[in-house]
């Protein structure tokens, strides 16, 4: 990663530790929202969303159980 790839697209530091599976934003360890998202034959994915995809119902599904 190079120039502004390598910084957080949330917070704007120059460790990015992954992306999000929702909007594909690059992100820090601190800003990364981690989640586990399962299937219907019994398989667990783990991912991380931004903090604006991880509450939105249409892209993380376990975005309804939260308060």
């Amino acid at each position: 990663m190079t120039g502004e790839d390598n910084k957080c697209g949330q917070c704007g530091r120059s460790r990015v530790f992954t992306t999000c599976l929702g909007c594909g934003t690059p992100m820090c360890e601190d800003c990364s929202r981690f989640e586990l998202i399962g299937s219907g034959c019994g398989c667990v994915w783990p991912v991380y969303y931004c903090k604006t995809c991880v509450c939105d119902p249409s892209i993380n599904p376990n975005a309804l159980l939260r308060d």
